[in-house]
């Protein structure tokens, strides 16, 4: 019997095996995988063994089931290592979390939880799967903050991410009153600021300027991918995913 991934986004949620040759994806309680959110409807797929091997169904869905990039319409064969999506999560068939072939996101504070599951008699690896809604809806938060505009820092040997949606405008540099105080940057900052939607990156100093696309500034808008360096300092633009 298969062992199966639950991810959402690329996210792990849950490895675990079934020892069954049927197993249903829904919203219901009475499903196998019960994921308690509006884009799984209440049964949503069914994950079988018939003759020629594992196959997946849709059964009448509202987002559909996809398999290989495309909207399943009738039952399609699966095999090691397949994803199948269904609204925000996925399922990689017959591969178990730690065996290397589903990418693991670093873990972040708001997820440092595993997901709830119902009890199992002592020694069995089989049994429905509960996805906590509280979890989902903080990890659905947590990707889409990703998706809006930041900057990723480096200085020195230190590394971060600032999320212009928390602070629209920030101080870097080495001073203890700058916003993100890091060990290697101009003595007077650089300030970074959102207007009108766009990102704007000022150098503070009176002298000198900062390298933004290879050239020498001292005030730019940012691009998506854009890359600056200053004074042992370097940032990367990534603005809004759509």
């Amino acid at each position: 019997m298969p062992k199966l991934t639950l991810l959402l986004g690329r996210r792990v949620m849950q490895a675990y095996d079934f020892k069954q040759p049927s197993i249903i994806v829904g919203r219901d309680e009475g499903a196998d995988v019960v994921i308690d959110n509006p884009s799984v409807s209440r049964r949503h797929a069914e994950i079988r063994l018939d003759e020629s091997g594992w196959v997946v169904e849709d059964l009448g869905s509202s987002n559909g089931t996809y398999f290989k990039g495309q909207k399943i319409a009738a039952p399609q064969s699966i095999g090691l290592g397949d994803e199948i999506g269904f609204g925000k999560f996925s399922i990689v068939f017959g591969k178990a979390l730690g065996e290397g072939e589903v990418p693991v996101a670093k873990p972040s504070p708001m997820a440092d939880k595993p997901a709830a599951r119902t009890p199992a008699p002592a020694g069995a690896a089989e049994g429905t799967m509960h996805i906590n809604p509280h979890e989902v809806k903080e990890l659905l938060k947590e990707a889409d903050r990703k998706k809006r505009k930041h900057v990723l820092w480096e200085s020195g040997d230190d590394r971060g991410t600032h999320y212009l949606s928390d602070q629209p405008a920030v101080l870097i540099g080495t001073d203890e009153l700058c916003d993100i105080r890091v060990p290697k940057a101009p003595k007077h900052h650089v300030l970074l600021l959102t207007v009108d939607g766009k990102c704007e990156i000022r150098y503070l100093a009176m002298f000198g300027s900062m390298n933004v696309r290879g050239r020498g500034t001292r005030r730019a808008f940012l691009r998506d991918g854009d890359v600056v360096e200053v004074g042992g300092l370097k940032l990367t633009f990534m603005d809004d995913v759509a």
